[in-house]
């Protein structure tokens, strides 16, 4: 792969990525707001819990796992940015 799809792709992800913890957000704040969570009152338990503290734990947990897959991801396309500028700054190294 040559040097210019890797510089033109790089925006491209990061906008991708940064969409998605958008979107993360966005589900988050409606799954969690009252008059949807307010659907899911019933009146059973699941593992001795109510079902609406389920829900809510549930919600809750997916999030972080969400946002921890998009930090890991964000990470990833960071460590390969540092990684493209060392190989750069060698070469200017190398040059001079």
């Amino acid at each position: 792969m040559n040097d210019e799809s890797r510089n033109s792709n790089r925006p491209f992800s990061d906008r991708k990525s940064n969409d998605r913890s958008l979107v993360l957000l966005i589900v988050g704040c409606l799954l969690l707001t009252p008059p949807l969570a307010g659907i899911f009152q019933l009146d059973f338990r699941i593992l001795g819990i109510p079902f609406t503290g389920f829900y809510l734990f549930a919600v809750w947990g997916a999030l972080i796992v969400g946002a921890a897959l998009l930090s890991r991801q964000q990470l990833n396309n960071s460590v390969w940015v540092n990684q493209e500028d060392a190989a750069a700054e060698e070469d200017v190294d190398n040059s001079a």
